[in-house]
């Protein structure tokens, strides 16, 4: 799946089918994870910090996170449709432990987010007619559903953690209206951070650090980013050059990276750009130009950026320095599917020939 697709129409089927997409997750590039697996081909887990191969009967892992000591997947066993269980990997034992079976007999379990004290995931079906998030205390292993589950007319998008708190953004089917939503965790508090002016692919994302959530809007025939401060509510607002943005991910409180888009319903010129932006000197760079499509836009726990377009193979690894955001060399493929990068841990999926489905855990980057 790609998330820069010109030919997405804004109906509300075509955004449950992105919503199944987008967290098949986090950035998903291979149809293969929506295609059902032979039962033969079983994964393993390799965890490079602990020397540990292991077989594990699950024909498919499409969602995943991981810390230290724990990774959490979203797992396929003997499933009729897709990841129909959230487990628990013991990284120093090796076992796996099941914590929450779907409720839908054509199940989708999928976009887990993790920290500290908390799991997120989102349970729905194939066709993505609802989706469940719920939330996990890691201390106590209560498990609660985040919003009220089965709503007939709210779509609740998939949240992401900052610290005790779920943000997600919430839209009424009918009348198409969406805000960015805020819970407190541990007093089940919620309240709406504000209303969104328009609701389009690619603004359906959110990213948090810091403390701070960043997420886009379009007014005016320009793009706006909004920068959310949990602990004083308070919000900047920051105005684009470009009107039709995107995907924007935090690096730390201060700076971000974001995508451009074409003119939705014009022909695609290819002239999508990355954009970094430091609000600590109001500069905004443009670091890659003639974008004609974007797989995977992801920034990891070290401040590095990495971007998959154009279907070079590659990804491009950039850093920080001296206020700009410089390339640092290249992320290759080698049979390798999408990422993690969160808690210290890279956590990438592999299909190689003629082998098993490969999960490889570590804490220090791959080349």
């Amino acid at each position: 799946m790609k998330i820069i697709e010109r030919t997405i129409i804004l109906s509300c089927a075509a955004i449950f089918l992105f919503i199944v997409f987008k967290a098949v997750y986090n950035g998903v590039q291979a149809n293969r994870s929506l295609i059902k697996p032979q039962s033969t081909n079983y994964y393993q887990i390799i965890d490079k910090d602990f020397n540990k191969t292991v077989d594990v009967p699950f024909t498919s892992i499409n969602s995943y996170r991981g810390n230290a000591d724990y990774i959490y997947m979203s797992v396929d066993q003997k499933s009729p449709s897709l990841d129909n269980k959230i487990v628990q990997y013991n990284r120093k034992t090796q076992k796996c432990t099941t914590i929450f079976n779907s409720k839908f007999k054509l199940p989708s379990v999928q976009g887990i987010e993790l920290n500290e004290n908390w799991l997120l995931w989102v349970d729905t079906d194939e066709n993505g007619g609802y989706l469940n998030p719920y939330f996990m205390n890691l201390k106590t292993q209560e498990i609660q559903p985040l919003t009220k589950e089965n709503e007939e007319n709210v779509i609740n998008d998939f949240p992401i953690l900052i610290g005790d708190y779920a943000t997600w953004i919430k839209k009424d089917r009918k009348s198409e209206n969406a805000e960015v939503m805020l819970k407190n965790l541990k007093t089940d508090e919620t309240i709406s951070i504000i209303k969104s002016n328009s609701f389009t692919f690619r603004n359906m994302s959110l990213s948090a650090k810091d403390g701070k959530i960043l997420f886009t809007d379009e007014k005016n025939h320009f793009g706006y980013i909004y920068l959310y401060d949990v602990k004083s509510k308070e919000i900047k607002e920051f105005k684009s050059s470009y009107e039709f943005i995107g995907s924007a991910r935090l690096l730390n409180d201060q700076q971000w990276v974001y995508l451009t888009f074409d003119e939705p319903s014009e022909p695609s010129t290819g002239d999508g750009k990355l954009i970094f932006y430091d609000a600590s000197t109001n500069h905004t760079q443009e670091v890659v130009s003639n974008i004609d499509s974007v797989s995977e836009l992801i920034t990891d726990f070290n401040n590095q950026v990495f971007l998959y377009f154009n279907d070079n193979g590659y990804y491009i690894k950039f850093k920080i320095k001296d206020h700009l955001l410089v390339e640092d060399g290249l992320l290759e493929l080698h049979y390798f599917f999408r990422f993690s990068a969160e808690n210290g841990v890279y956590i990438y999926d592999q299909e190689l020939p003629n082998e098993k489905y490969n999960l490889v855990i570590q804490s220090k980057l791959f080349n």
